[in-house]
């Protein structure tokens, strides 16, 4: 008896970057979560943690000869850089490589083009917000961008702060961009970060307000108890991710303050 495997694929194109679903996305209005090495380690610790409280399936990756030749190894299983979960209504999408500069741009304008074609209810970036004093702030405060009226109204009724003025580099910049360019409705959630380090928890501060926005109940206690844990297993990401923000001129972040006439 001869048994057949069907795989199934669907490879977008966008920009010399491939979006490659290895099952079906069903999801009819996703909110798509990115969580990127930055400030903090804040994205990549919150969406990892998200993942496995959810248990969301891996349904997709992204590929792209603009990516080091790099492949990512769990439990003795190959993985692709940036990979792609899912679940019901919420997508996420994970790195834990660091970027090359010269990806960022045609990366971020893929995100956006593809949550355009899947119909996206929301963009949602997941970063940290490096402030001076963070040593002594016991609960990190976060902040929300919102690229429409919409997302700033939901923003306002979830009472999570806004950011009123400020400058962003890096791709979460360029992904709010390219959402705008593309009309697509982008938020983005800063938490109050270390600059210097991997910071578990404003990575849980983030997820608390995203309960708040996308009424799911994410417990952070597990990822609190694992904080020195993290923090050592991190620590080599997050050395590389402050060599790539000092090429992305990350410090002009808090530097720079917008003038507004």
């Amino acid at each position: 008896m001869e048994i057949y495997f069907v795989v199934w694929l669907n490879i977008k194109k966008f920009n010399g970057v491939n979006v490659v679903e290895t099952t079906k996305i069903e999801a009819k209005n996703p909110s798509i979560l990115i969580g990127f090495p930055d400030v903090g380690l804040v994205g990549p610790i919150a969406t990892s943690h998200i993942i496995q409280s959810l248990n969301m399936e891996e349904v997709g990756y992204m590929e792209s000869d603009l990516l080091p030749p790099v492949i990512v190894v769990h439990d003795n299983e190959p993985k692709h850089q940036i990979r792609i979960f899912g679940l019901g209504e919420i997508l996420a999408v994970i790195t834990e490589t660091i970027l090359p500069p010269q990806a960022v741009y045609d990366l971020s304008r893929t995100i956006a083009l593809w949550a355009k074609q899947l119909n996206a209810k929301f963009v949602i970036g997941l970063t940290g917000m490096a402030v001076p004093n963070r040593l002594e702030i016991e609960k990190p405060s976060v902040y929300g961008i919102g690229s429409t009226k919409e997302a700033r109204k939901i923003l306002q009724d979830a009472k999570i702060q806004p950011f009123e003025e400020g400058v962003l580099v890096g791709i979460y910049a360029l992904l709010i961009r390219e959402c705008m360019r593309e009309k697509q409705p982008n938020i983005t959630l800063l938490a109050e970060a270390h600059l210097q380090f991997p910071d578990p928890g404003a990575a849980a501060s983030t997820i608390e307000s995203l309960n708040s926005l996308l009424a799911t109940n994410i417990d952070v206690k597990s990822l609190l108890e694992k904080e020195e844990e993290i923090r050592i297993k991190a620590r080599e990401l997050m050395r590389r991710t402050r060599e790539q923000m000092r090429s992305l001129q990350k410090v002009q972040e808090q530097e720079l303050r917008g003038i507004y006439v």
